[in-house]
């Protein structure tokens, strides 16, 4: 096995001129306090070469951008969530074209959140070494063996769509397949507003208008924050201590120091905090509504169950798994959408769009 370690700018420049159309790609990072992943190793396979790209020693990574932005290349991924969010952050883009190989062993029944390496077991009988997955990928220098073990993630990733590709072919797939894809990329792309930040955290539901409008202003902050200083927004304030805050409103430091915050918490930011939860409070006309819970609602436990026994039927004869048509989240959504919003957004939920809508048409 062999691969080319690129560590600096010529090298990558050269290596980006491949005329190759479909290209195997994988990111190593590292995201622990940080609110965004801060890449270790960038691998790349044109189907004849691997290229172990350096970004600590590699100034300019431009090259390795315009060939992913490019329309002209299929980016190949497996999982690529975090790949793509990466790409986006260091590039200011999202690749241009992207196939998912856990999304097309989703479609054909392999398991809807399969890892790389089980995959590659199954369908090439290659057991690859996964020994350095919680590799230190920012430390230098990486080993022989860690650097195989990168290559292996790109190199596997080619001959494995090849064999993915024909069976969706065989079943009919690719339409809907590619559908997915390009909506999978397109979700990577939205990022939380922070005026809805407040939507995410646990028990919200709980809180009446006063605690939600300070939580509002708290939670927004806390994410425009954690963006400005790339630290993770838990490493701000814990997610819980916003909630105490809002609960309790307190007016000064001494009530805040009552509720039992991290003392750096309240040292870095008490003050702004207070004004925050003061700001809150002087405009009650701003607070939101409560927030109503879908368990809530009368119907639905039964209409959980409608739709799901329509999912499995609708899946089981177009042989699609049901998981895929749609996770709970999905089902959620459309439910949110029906009994809540479909007065002011007259945007379809996704379970009413693209192959699952032609899927469940006149069905739910």
């Amino acid at each position: 096995m062999t691969y080319l370690y690129i560590d600096d700018n010529q090298q990558l420049a050269d290596f980006c001129q491949t005329s190759a159309i479909v290209l195997a790609i994988d990111t190593e990072f590292v995201r622990t306090r940080t609110y965004h992943a801060r890449p270790g190793l960038y691998q790349l396979n044109d189907g004849e070469r691997t290229a172990l790209i350096d970004p600590l020693a590699v100034t300019d990574c431009s090259p390795l951008w315009r060939l992913l932005h490019n329309p002209e290349h299929l980016c190949l991924l497996h999982a690529g969530g975090e790949d793509l969010e990466l790409f986006q952050h260091q590039s200011g883009a999202l690749p241009a074209r992207v196939h998912d190989t856990q999304l097309a062993a989703a479609f054909l029944g392999l398991g809807a959140q399969l890892g790389f390496a089980p995959l590659v077991e199954q369908l090439l009988g290659v057991s690859l070494d996964k020994a350095h997955a919680r590799t230190d990928w920012l430390a230098r220098p990486l080993s022989a063996e860690q650097l195989s073990y990168a290559a292996d993630d790109v190199i596997y990733l080619y001959p494995l769509y090849e064999k993915l590709h024909a069976q969706l072919a065989e079943k009919g797939f690719l339409g809907w397949y590619e559908q997915e894809c390009e909506a999978a990329v397109k979700r990577r792309g939205e990022s939380t507003t922070p005026e809805l930040a407040y939507l995410d955290i646990k028990n919200a539901w709980t809180l009446d208008r006063q605690a939600l409008g300070i939580l509002q202003q708290l939670c927004a902050w806390r994410l425009n924050e954690a963006r400005k200083r790339d630290l993770a927004v838990n490493f701000v304030v814990r997610e819980a201590h916003l909630f105490r805050v809002a609960e309790r409103a307190p007016q000064s430091l001494t009530d805040l120091n009552r509720l039992g915050l991290d003392p750096m918490e309240i040292k870095r930011h008490g003050k702004t905090m207070l004004a925050l939860v003061q700001q809150a409070l002087s405009m009650p006309e701003s607070w939101p509504a409560p927030v109503k819970r879908l368990v809530d609602f009368p119907d639905y436990k039964a209409e959980l169950k409608r739709i799901r026994t329509v999912i499995e039927q609708a899946g089981e004869a177009a042989d699609v798994p049901a998981e895929l048509i749609a996770s709970k989240r999905i089902i959620h959504q459309y439910l949110s959408w029906k009994w809540r919003l479909q007065e002011s957004d007259s945007t379809p939920p996704v379970l009413l769009q693209g192959w699952r809508g032609e899927l469940l048409s006149g069905k739910l």
